[in-house]
């Protein structure tokens, strides 16, 4: 890559505004680096405009992904919105000119762009315009051929290539391509119950649920002896690999948490009384979960199965040591979950035990492991965990990322309707770039 004076200056003001955490006064100095940067890049851009200057370069993409990412450094309520709707555009140019296979350098540009992309689907922008780019862009990467080695190995079998980890996407740019649609989703579906209160979701919805489902659902599980060893004794192959499957699942907690409708396909079992024996089992059930779901609500093996899909999600990411430099990728991950960190629902009582049972569901493509840990427990560990990190990172987002568990938390031990995260972060202007 050549020398670019607005990268360098981007580099130095999150530098700056990192530090300003600890030392208040190195914010004026992150501000005004900053703004030298924009002006900067502005100028890039400006020759743009002119009918034979349209070529973007390496350095002015990554300057746009830069400036995005790290907007709420310098403010953690600042989603960087104006740098996504520009930088679209510039994708679409640069996407344009790439011919040939992508090399090293670009590939990490474009996983950095889907990284950014993806955390701040959950929170910033249009959200239909936001997942028609996200399918657009999806296109894009699939009909690409992307070099993931520093080395040139244009020669060497597709079969024999190995891939060093990407810093933010790891080891799958499809893979946070998808939960990013997740986020456009899920804020389409507040929207939706918003303006039609009591309505069934639309048909286009819901086929576009399915679809992100079924990628995330069939993601094909990465081999460690794919990858080249990043060399990194504070990551591991196997750390990157834990966040990657912590996202999948993060990624169909979120979901499910949407449109759980979507879990109605799933065998689960109930326990009725003698009175409903006497209308089919499924039939029952499939009422009941389109009157839940209509309003909002789960069936209680719809609830205990996304509060075990919690667990499961945080005790992957238990196993990642707490000075990883995946750390700092894992904060949306740990938000979506520790949300369902509630007590389960009962339903019913047991007529030869007089205890009260768990409804049960099994999800046949997705097995999770068993947390004999409590809501209180999980919650400690989360607490302790995002504490720990903030000291670690000194970035307000991880802050906030407690901010808000500790208010959905609040909400839910009240009893009533499950807390939506994604709602009450918006009702109460909690919003920031989750990474």
């Amino acid at each position: 890559m050549a020398h670019s004076e607005p990268v360098f200056l981007l580099l130095q003001a999150s530098s700056a505004a990192h530090l300003s955490r600890h030392n208040p006064k190195m914010r004026l100095k992150a501000l005004s680096l900053q703004s030298e940067a924009f002006s900067a890049v502005r100028s890039d851009i400006e020759k743009l405009q002119g009918p034979s200057e349209s070529f973007v370069s390496d350095e002015l993409m990554l300057c746009t992904i830069i400036a995005g990412l790290t907007s709420a450094w310098y403010d953690v309520n600042d989603l960087g919105l104006s740098h996504i709707l520009g930088s679209q555009v510039l994708l679409y140019l640069w996407l344009q000119q790439q011919k040939n296979r992508l090399k090293y350098q670009q590939t990490f540009i474009l996983g950095a762009f889907v990284y950014w992309f993806m955390i701040s689907a959950f929170v910033a922008g249009e959200p239909k315009g936001c997942l028609e780019y996200q399918e657009s862009l999806q296109m894009a990467i699939r009909s690409l051929e992307m070099s993931h080695d520093i080395v040139d190995d244009t020669d060497v079998p597709k079969r024999l290539r190995r891939i060093i980890p990407h810093p933010l996407t790891g080891f799958s740019i499809i893979l946070l391509n998808s939960v990013g649609k997740v986020g456009a989703l899920c804020r389409i579906r507040q929207n939706e119950t918003i303006q039609r209160p009591g309505e069934s979701l639309p048909d286009f919805l819901m086929a576009k649920a399915r679809l992100v489902e079924s990628e995330l659902l069939e993601h094909t599980h990465s081999s460690r002896s794919n990858f080249t060893d990043p060399q990194d004794p504070q990551t591991t192959i196997d750390e990157i690999l834990s966040v990657e499957e912590a996202y999948r699942c993060a990624g169909l907690l979120q979901l499910y948490t949407a449109f759980p409708h979507l879990l109605q396909r799933q065998a689960f079992h109930t326990f009725h009384g003698e009175a409903d024996a006497l209308e089919p089992e499924s039939l029952r059930e499939d009422k009941e979960c389109k009157r839940l779901n209509s309003v909002g609500e789960f069936t209680p093996p719809q609830y205990n199965w996304l509060r075990a899909l919690a667990f499961h999600i945080l005790q992957i990411l238990e196993t990642v040591p707490a000075t990883s430099g995946t750390r700092v990728l894992q904060g949306l991950a740990v938000l979506i979950a520790a949300a369902w960190l509630v007590d389960p629902m009962s339903v019913g009582f047991s007529s030869w035990e007089g205890e009260s049972r768990e409804a049960l569901l099994e999800h046949s493509q997705l097995p999770l492991k068993k947390s004999s840990a409590t809501k209180e427990q999980w919650r400690d560990i989360i607490r302790f965990g995002l504490r720990t990190h903030v000291e670690y990172v000194g970035l307000q987002q991880v802050s906030r990322v407690l901010e808000i568990v500790e208010v959905i938390w609040r909400l839910d031990d009240l009893g009533g309707k499950k807390c939506d995260w994604m709602a009450v972060v918006a009702l109460q202007g909690l919003q920031t770039l989750f990474g």
